[in-house]
């Protein structure tokens, strides 16, 4: 039984959050209550960046949407409103599919030569790189990621991912084939047409990078919806890219929720190929509107519950960093988290004393502060959905060792991040199986290679998974073993740009990034021309 007992680490403290849904909310914070690490924290600092772009990018244009509706764009600091925002929905996105088929039917950016577009995406990478502070505040502003992370981080990768894309502009071509007869064979890879895109908010501009830059590379035009949460960024850069001198209509962004705007993509006749990243359940209804539309391919990616292997000879305080790392990065908001970590029975007890003191030291706090590693969840329904997976692993028997309740007890401000450790007594509980996408990291016992395999392996889902082992023989057996899209050992979270990501199972269907995101946006066309008295075959 003691082989089986589970940790769950958490972030640093709960939030006001708890004070909605007064009472199983009340409830709750009553029976955390000696674990609270509540403090004081200074009034919001201001973003020091302007907003500018609201309305609908279509054809060009800034527009605002059809029906004139707008939605709030929220704080998740203080759960003010930042700005509203043009409200898309199916009128918005056949204007904006419409724009997109003329670009690519007429328009001269699949007619450009490929060295053109690629100095296009290029500029693209400049203009990105000057602007990365303005465009870093928006994603911290809108996100409550921390400032640091996004200026640092994630802006710059966005500009190496263009560059990336950009070297492969004039470097997609076919192959001549040798045919059984007097024939000339060649392939041609086409770009596919007009791609629909869906993007998440929880890494806005990368999931933006990720999926516009191997589109763009190929020589195909672009709608693509933002989430409701985080719509500023995209925005903003989609200026940048007629800057840049991107024509119009090439690219297109819809600002709107997914049961309209979402849902009027995936089904439109007229849009060639669908890339969603988002979580599992609504990928499953994307390829539904994609095969009862055009029968359209699409690219998943989806949800995860990765696992993260520490075998008894790892460097424990390096696994223990690493760990943190791997579950606590981005709030915890990562589809490939090292939710589950695995520690070798030999080592278990000392694992969990220094991450519960490494939990303990985590700097939480308001993302624009120097120094602040944590920002809050990104609203309240995802920090009441954490709070049930919390009250489920302790109704189930886990027992809470370190944490908080309220960080910042004002109502005004929402600042839902903890950090605890539950010792639980088997793998099965929902906090250990359930993509829980927040700060909980569960700490699971093994004795042996083959039964962490087997344990690793019985998740629906299989999109990431760590290995940290000084033995090369170990590393290799279980990497080969691990049904997960990527494995990475003695490290984690390594996005370089080359990289393919995506998933086995329930974790997605595709690759992006690299160049096996290529062949997303492309389509492959035989030609086969007779060939009269050939000189050789």
């Amino acid at each position: 039984m003691a082989s089986r007992r589970i940790s769950s680490l958490l972030s640093r403290s709960l939030s006001p959050y708890l004070t909605s849904s007064a009472g199983r909310s009340s409830c709750i914070r009553r029976g955390l209550q000696k674990y609270s690490t509540a403090a004081a924290i200074d009034e919001p600092i201001t973003p020091p960046v302007d907003i500018n772009y609201t309305k609908l990018l279509i054809n060009g244009k800034f527009v605002d949407a059809a029906s004139g509706k707008t939605f709030h764009t929220v704080d998740p600091r203080t759960g003010k409103v930042i700005v509203d925002v043009a409200e898309g929905d199916a009128e918005d996105v056949n204007r904006a599919v419409s724009a997109a088929r003329k670009a690519f039917d007429e328009g001269p950016w699949p007619k450009m030569t490929a060295y053109e577009r690629s100095k296009i995406l290029l500029k693209f990478a400049d203009l990105i790189e000057k602007h990365n502070d303005a465009i870093a505040a928006l994603e911290t502003w809108d996100n409550g990621k921390p400032y640091e992370q996004a200026a640092n981080i994630e802006i710059p990768m966005v500009a190496r991912l263009f560059r990336y894309y950009a070297g492969w502009a004039d470097k997609i071509h076919g192959l001549t084939v040798p045919a059984d007869g007097p024939y000339h064979v060649q392939t041609l890879h086409e770009p596919i047409g007009v791609a629909g895109q869906i993007i998440p908010w929880n890494f806005p501009l990368l999931m933006f990078s990720w999926k516009v830059g191997p589109a763009l590379a190929c020589g195909n035009t672009v709608v693509i919806k933002t989430a409701e949460q985080t719509p500023l960024s995209a925005l903003y850069v989609a200026n940048l890219f007629h800057e840049a001198g991107l024509p119009p209509g090439v690219l297109n962004v819809i600002s709107g929720y997914g049961p309209t705007a979402g849902a009027a993509l995936c089904s439109h006749m007229n849009v060639d190929k669908l890339a969603f990243t988002g979580s599992t359940s609504t990928g499953k209804l994307v390829l539904e509107l994609a095969a009862k539309s055009n029968l359209k391919p699409v690219t998943l990616e989806l949800g995860g519950k990765s696992p993260f292997i520490i075998c008894e000879d790892a460097d424990i305080d390096q696994a223990v960093e690493t760990a943190h790392f791997a579950l606590f990065f981005n709030q915890g908001q990562c589809c490939c988290a090292g939710s589950r970590t695995y520690v070798h029975e030999s080592i278990y007890d000392e694992f969990v004393a220094k991450a519960k003191a490494r939990a303990a030291s985590r700097s939480v706090g308001d993302p624009f502060k120097q120094g602040i590693e944590q920002g809050p969840q990104i609203d309240p329904e995802q920090f009441n959905k954490i709070l049930r997976y919390i009250r489920s692993g302790v109704e189930s028997g886990a027992t809470l060792e370190t944490g908080g309740t309220n960080w910042d007890r004002r109502a005004t401000t929402l600042s839902p991040q903890f950090s605890r450790i539950n010792n639980c007594l088997q793998d099965d509980m929902l906090i250990a199986q359930d993509e829980i996408f927040g700060p909980v990291q569960t700490i699971l016992k093994f004795k042996s290679i083959e039964e962490v395999i087997r344990r690793a392996n019985a998740s629906e889902y299989g999109l990431a998974a760590g290995v940290f082992t000084q033995n090369l023989d170990t590393a290799n057996t279980v990497s080969r073993a691990l049904r997960a899209g990527t494995v990475w050992i003695n490290c984690y979270d390594i996005f370089d740009a080359g990289i393919p990501f995506g998933g086995y199972k329930m974790s997605g269907i595709g690759r992006e990034k690299g160049i096996y995101s290529l062949q997303n946006y492309l389509q492959v066309k035989a030609v086969v021309t007779a060939l009269k008295n050939p000189a050789w075959l």
